[in-house]
């Protein structure tokens, strides 16, 4: 099967601050340079066949050409050159997943005759390592499937404010859950539904009243209605997290 892993990367983040965070990255550039290395790295050991493109925010992005050049199968793509009113955004809107989705959906629609070329699209996010990610489910029979990771589930808090997402009852559960979206997959005949998804939640995301949401609830929820398409997945990833710099293994 013909794959491309698309990694989401902000090499040199800016100074500023999220909604969550009065910072943008716990690491300097260089330390995020080095985890993005790494990541392509575990993912050239997964997948060895696949090409990689790493779309990356980084303003001073030149320096980096001549390293991404001598990798095998991986090409270096500066969002600055692609939109600078995007890359302006992306490095200065205050919620952190509406400017991932933004990166994306800004390469997928740039690139999108080139990816449905592909079997599969794999999203990767710089920074993090794959772990038993391998070739084993995109096959020729799950070329119309979605791929996430088993969604992360947390008891029902109110005080989230999650009210939109609320599925308590349709699955008579007491959880809010999640799709980690630091690693999905799926067959480029979804590329527009994926892009709708991401637009949605720009949409939700940029509103004041839901300015607190986050994509990877609503990615669970956004999917709910091709449910019957989507694989959850065993895929582990490992890495730090950009703003808190706390070590996850899942």
């Amino acid at each position: 099967m013909n794959k491309v892993v698309i990694v989401g990367s902000s090499i040199q983040p800016r100074e500023g601050k999220f909604t969550y965070s009065q910072t943008r990255s716990k690491f300097d550039a260089e330390e995020r340079y080095r985890h993005t290395i790494f990541t392509i790295n575990s993912l050239k050991n997964c997948l060895p066949d696949a090409r990689i493109i790493v779309v990356d925010t980084s303003a001073d992005y030149k320096k980096y050409f001549p390293d991404f050049s001598i990798l095998k199968n991986v090409e270096y793509v500066p969002l600055k050159e692609l939109s600078y009113s995007v890359f302006e955004e992306v490095n200065t809107h205050l919620n952190k997943s509406y400017c991932e989705n933004l990166l994306l959906n800004t390469f997928y629609t740039k690139f999108k005759k080139e990816l449905v070329n592909y079997d599969y699209i794999i999203k990767a996010t710089g920074r993090y390592f794959y772990y038993d990610f391998n070739d084993k489910l995109f096959t020729e029979q799950n070329i119309d499937k979605i791929f996430f990771k088993k969604p992360l589930q947390f008891p029902w808090n109110d005080a989230w404010n999650y009210w939109m997402v609320d599925r308590r009852k349709i699955e008579n559960q007491n959880l809010l859950k999640q799709y980690c979206t630091v690693l999905y997959a799926f067959g480029s005949q979804h590329l527009d539904k994926m892009i709708d998804i991401n637009e949605a939640s720009m949409q939700f995301m940029n509103s004041e009243e839901m300015k607190h949401y986050d994509i990877e609830t609503l990615s669970y929820y956004l999917t709910r209605p091709y449910e019957k398409q989507v694989i959850e997945t065993d895929w582990i990833v490992s890495g730090w997290d950009g703003v808190s710099g706390k070590y996850m293994h899942y």
